[in-house]
């Protein structure tokens, strides 16, 4: 069984019974992260971006996809990512674009034959790879000294 870092096991057996419910937890608890990012406070939208991403996350695993929670997946991992990032957490959030990259790869092998599927899951993992790209541009654009100064000629 896969470890999770923001949720516990007991949730994790609700999720696995209650998809409809966690689904709307999974809305409750983006509209309360979002809120906080607006309010730049991403250390407290962390951990609701966590577990909201974990319970879809498991709710996807069962193969109880559909393009809301696909879309709300990739959505999260976008934000969470961010988030990471905007906290120095460069390294947690590459792996976990990264780790949805994966899922979103084999979810696209698992729907060969069936074309709209295909084309929405390279839809989701086009939107994680320009999110890796911001990461690292975000990530490259903070070492720089700000001592620098550039000069005209």
């Amino acid at each position: 069984m896969k470890e999770y870092k923001y949720i516990c096991l007991n949730h994790r057996f609700w999720v696995d019974s209650h998809p409809k419910e966690a689904f709307a937890s999974v809305q409750q608890m983006t509209k309360l992260a979002e809120h906080l990012l607006q309010k730049n406070q991403p250390n407290k939208a962390i951990p609701f971006l966590g577990t909201a991403f974990e319970t879809a996350e498991i709710i996807f695993d069962k193969h109880l996809e559909s393009p809301q929670l696909t879309t709300s997946l990739t959505s999260l991992a976008i934000m969470l990512a961010h988030a990471y990032a905007s906290t120095n957490q460069i390294d947690a959030a590459n792996a976990l674009l990264q780790h949805l990259k994966s899922k979103m790869k084999c979810a696209i092998d698992c729907a060969l034959g069936y074309a709209t599927k295909v084309a929405f899951f390279e839809h989701c993992s086009r939107a994680i790879a320009e999110a890796s790209s911001d990461i690292v541009l975000t990530a490259a654009a903070s070492s720089v000294k700000t001592g620098s100064r550039l000069q005209i000629h």
